[in-house]
């Protein structure tokens, strides 16, 4: 499947409504060897026995401290495991000065990052799915790329590899996420701005609907790089360019001759297999080209100008091409 195809549906989450809720018996325990938990448990419950927070109410809070509580108690609604919560709050000043350094920070980098995952691997129980979630709600970005939760719902629907445009992520696991981390902000941040929206956009619609949507062989008009016949058949097939200077399906030998950044005119004829000696791959120069049929002889082979609506207009005009 093709993220492009739910533009609108994630354009209009609304994300920052999202919310969970928690019971304070759930936290009474901790509250007994972390004596300040009490006291800020006091404030955020009242007399009420439980608390809903969205994530507009952690992104409203300006206390380092009460932010990170509320980002746990909105991840893990059920508790975390063992001795986790302990263990994290035993750690919360390193914590939270790592947080507020970041936030701080002018344009944090890599090496920022690992110097991050270095300090938090200190704290058990301070793993990936829960320091994602804290750093996205402090608002920290890596290499200009805003970070996002990264959980192992996320990833399963990753290794699924049901959506072509996270591809390059289907080997992720777990005990590998962190070193993909930054490869996922910037590849979300690149899918969400070719689908004008925000990266925690993408984030909760992979996050509610990843591996539970049923693909219908629909393709968006808007070329990912990858051959769309043989999407039309939900696989995924690289388009590697030939000696034409077009870009073939290894498969189908469907060509693509590509205006950057303007248009992919899928051509009327097919490619004969002569790759260039020196691979070079559709998915790796997309720029959101739109997908257009051949109605010219002559170079661009799309004049007038002309471009595909539907993706059934697409699946007619292949099924044309000998």
């Amino acid at each position: 499947m093709n993220i492009n195809n739910y533009k609108i549906l994630i354009s209009n989450l609304p994300v920052r409504q999202q919310c969970f809720t928690t019971k304070r018996t759930t936290w009474t325990k901790v509250e007994n060897e972390i004596k300040w938990l009490k006291n800020l448990n006091d404030k955020l419950f009242g007399d009420n026995k439980t608390l809903t927070i969205s994530r507009q109410d952690i992104f409203e809070t300006n206390e380092p401290r009460e932010t990170i509580i509320k980002t746990i108690y909105w991840g893990y609604t059920a508790g975390m495991r063992g001795n986790h919560f302990v263990n994290i709050l035993k750690h919360i000043d390193t914590i939270e000065n790592v947080l507020r350094t970041l936030r701080d920070k002018t344009n944090p980098t890599t090496t920022d990052f690992n110097d991050l995952t270095l300090t938090f691997k200190n704290v058990a129980g301070l793993g990936l799915s829960t320091y994602s979630k804290l750093l996205y709600f402090f608002k920290i970005s890596f290499n200009g790329n805003p970070c996002l939760i990264l959980d192992q719902r996320l990833i399963d629907v990753f290794a699924s590899k049901s959506y072509t445009n996270f591809r390059q992520l289907s080997n992720i696991r777990y005990d590998n996420a962190e070193k993909k981390y930054l490869d996922f902000l910037q590849l979300a941040r690149q899918v969400a701005s070719n689908i004008e929206t925000e990266g925690e956009n993408i984030e909760l619609f992979l996050f509610t609907f990843g591996n539970n949507l049923k693909p219908t062989n629909m393709i968006s008009n808007m070329w990912d790089g990858y051959c769309p016949e043989s999407l039309l058949k939900d696989k995924t097939v690289r388009m590697r360019l030939n000696q034409s200077d077009f870009f073939e399906s290894e498969e189908t030998g469907l060509q693509i001759c590509i205006i950057p950044g303007v248009q992919a005119v899928i051509l009327n004829f097919r490619g004969k297999g002569k790759f260039r000696e020196t691979p070079t791959f559709g998915d790796e120069v997309e720029n959101g080209e739109i997908l257009s049929p051949q109605n010219s002889d002559r170079p661009p082979f799309n004049n007038p100008t002309t471009a595909f609506g539907e993706s059934e207009e697409i699946e007619n005009y292949i099924a044309t091409i000998q």
